[in-house]
């Protein structure tokens, strides 16, 4: 079977029921398995803020880390991606 789907940009339902359509074709035809949303509301978020701060201090402060090196480390993007990377697979 093959498909096309013309997607109206300024139709957000249209853009949402898309979305929807191509989901449930591809937990018929690829799996489940590798579909993975991850939500939170705010509270959890903040949560995860604090720990993201928390640790990135703590990596600042162990000398046998080189995960954060200096002050400019502790918001750079490759200890942001380490940190989300690490969440998204669900080690919280």
């Amino acid at each position: 079977m093959k498909m096309t789907i013309v997607i109206d940009t300024e139709d957000q339902q249209g853009i949402d029921a898309a979305l929807k359509m191509t989901r449930l074709i591809h937990e018929q035809y690829v799996g489940s398995a590798t579909i993975h949303k991850e939500s939170f509301g705010k509270i959890e978020y903040i949560k995860l803020l604090r720990k993201y701060m928390r640790e990135s201090i703590g990596h600042l402060y162990d000398e046998h880390s080189d995960q954060v090196n200096d002050m400019d480390d502790l918001a750079n993007l490759r200890n942001a991606k380490r940190f989300a990377d690490r969440i998204f697979r669900g080690e919280r």
